[in-house]
């Protein structure tokens, strides 16, 4: 008597599993979908490739974070886990096109950027990287900061 329940059991939950099947769209729909997944470019955020601890001259503690090639840097003041001000690099300036094929041999990588880094709405700036570094932050007058 205990034999066909046991056989019964795991066919009724194959039958309670195939209820549950979602539908697939349309093959027009799924090109679609596909083709504005791959129209799409994913660009990666650039990776933290220096952190320090800054004490500054007001007796400040900032958490930096360098990101890329110093193309950028997240700012914490006091806590690690306090909101970041994001810094970024200025845009580089397109090449005359006389300076482009003479630059040609130079590679994009090695290019520092020009000036000290900052922030979208301009009241952060931060400059060098280091044991030593210029920061002026929003309502704060600029000065150094040291890390030990």
């Amino acid at each position: 008597m205990k034999t066909p329940l046991l056989i019964l059991a795991p066919l009724s939950m194959l039958a309670l599993a195939a209820c549950n099947q979602t539908e697939t769209p349309a093959a027009g729909e799924a090109d679609a979908t596909k083709a504005t997944a791959a129209a799409e470019e994913i660009e990666m955020p650039p990776a933290i490739t220096a952190s320090g601890t800054y004490r500054c001259a007001d007796n400040t503690i900032l958490y930096v974070d360098f990101l890329g090639a110093n193309e950028a840097a997240d700012i914490r003041v006091g806590d690690k886990a306090a909101t970041a001000v994001r810094v970024t690099a200025p845009a580089p300036e397109a090449p005359a096109a006389d300076a482009a094929a003479t630059d040609a041999a130079k590679p994009a990588a090695e290019a520092a950027p020009a000036g000290p880094l900052t922030s979208a709405d301009g009241e952060s700036t931060l400059a060098g990287a280091g044991k030593e570094i210029k920061v002026k932050l929003s309502g704060k007058n600029e000065q150094i900061c040291k890390s030990s």
